[in-house]
């Protein structure tokens, strides 16, 4: 019996060897870059995102909740496909993407309006990305500490089987520091409203240093059972039908919105549905010359017109229509809208560009000198511990 537990422990702790060997490869593996910094928009063109939006083809998406995977072993294990489905049906949403862990949930995946969608990443402090239109799962990732370097990295790779990569949760434990919007770059969406979780501080870092990205809101639910969870926040998408190749292209192209809806007071989820129906919608966003105008089905509480750094240029109360002059010093601005403390809606920003269409003006690229060094000194970290190692077991031998 003794030698059959010694013969457990021994394999246990060879299996736990390989694992913590394999995740250490990913941080010799991890390339040093070179980021230019933060920049502003400029231009004297003005990109409106909803320059093609119809008022009547709004669809109501979630790019977020996660079904039992894993035998169970990651959260969501109370959620069925089935009942996912059921559930986000109930409440008028025209898709529901299930985005497990480290898995392409294939539910759905004959009808025209499946995209692929998967979450990515296991490392302590939940430095996610939404994977939408994703061809492949990557397994790379750096589980305890991440570099602004590695989490460009892990972007980059992404990019190369996925063709929408949004960061996921930014606020939550800190995943994503605000000094690393300021030169992160490559990725396509920002989570800005992810349940309770609401990171619009990380979206203006990230457009006021010349990053273009438009938003993506999301449940991330994982009790489908809990009416605090399910509706919370979710992306409006301008888009004629609900096939994967116009929600994609109206999603690229900012023609959508984010909706923060903290009514947390339904009871059943058939009176949150009700209420989810019979919220207002964007009827208009037109660009005239420097003129950004709004109208929205319903009177606001409160409009305002955000600019850099997140800084308020106008604000006004109690109407269904509001505008706003944009500046020469204006590199974007972003829209938010108050329905008496019901709901936030959070419009994608108009930004200044030159040339055929607008794009982020950051760059990383990888410092060959830097990471060379630096896998250097990972090297010589390891074999400073395989010695010290081996001299332990040595002086256990000679007793």
């Amino acid at each position: 019996m003794k030698k059959f537990l010694r013969f457990i422990r021994r394999t246990l702790f060879y299996m736990l060897l390989i694992i913590a060997a394999m995740l250490f490869a990913y941080y010799l593996m991890a390339p040093v870059y070179d980021f230019s910094g933060p920049g502003s928009f400029s231009g004297s063109k003005l990109y409106n995102p909803y320059k093609n939006m119809e008022p009547t083809q709004w669809k109501r998406y979630n790019f977020q909740v996660q079904s039992r995977a894993w035998l169970g072993l990651t959260s969501g294990r109370g959620n069925s496909n089935e009942l996912i489905d059921s559930a986000y049906t109930a409440l008028g949403f025209d898709y529901v993407a299930t985005s497990d862990y480290q898995k392409i949930n294939l539910h759905g995946k004959n009808k025209p309006s499946f995209i692929p969608t998967y979450e990515h990443g296991y490392n302590f402090f939940k430095t996610h990305q939404v994977c939408i239109d994703a061809r492949k799962v990557l397994w790379t990732d750096l589980a305890i500490w991440q570099s602004k370097s590695m989490k460009q990295w892990i972007i980059d790779q992404l990019k190369e089987d996925c063709g929408i990569v949004a960061l996921a949760h930014p606020a939550l434990r800190k995943g994503y520091k605000l000094k690393d919007m300021q030169f992160l770059c490559r990725y396509d969406l920002l989570e800005v409203l992810c349940g309770t979780h609401i990171s619009a501080n990380h979206w203006d870092v990230a457009l006021s240093s010349g990053q273009l990205a438009w938003i993506l809101a999301d449940d991330d639910t994982h009790n489908i059972r809990n009416l605090k969870e399910l509706g919370r926040s979710f992306t409006m998408i301008n888009s004629p039908t609900t096939n994967k190749k116009d929600v994609l292209a109206a999603l690229s192209s900012g023609n959508s919105y984010g909706v923060n809806y903290y009514n947390s007071i339904d009871t059943t989820l058939k009176e949150k549905a009700e209420k989810i129906k019979k919220l207002p919608y964007l009827v208009s966003a037109e660009l005239k010359g420097d003129t950004f105008s709004v109208t929205f089905s319903r009177h606001m509480l409160h409009i305002e017109f955000i600019g850099e750094n997140g800084q308020i240029r106008k604000k006004i109360s109690n109407k269904r229509s509001a505008s706003y002059i944009i500046q020469p010093d204006d590199p974007y601005i972003r829209v938010k809208a108050n329905f008496y403390y019901v709901c936030d809606y959070y419009l994608n920003p108009v930004v200044r560009y030159e040339g055929e269409a607008p794009q982020s003006v950051k760059t990383a690229v990888i410092d060959v000198k830097a990471t060379l060094r630096n896998r250097i000194i990972y090297f010589m970290a390891l074999l400073t511990l395989a010695f010290l190692y081996a001299k332990r077991k040595q002086k256990k031998t000679s007793k």
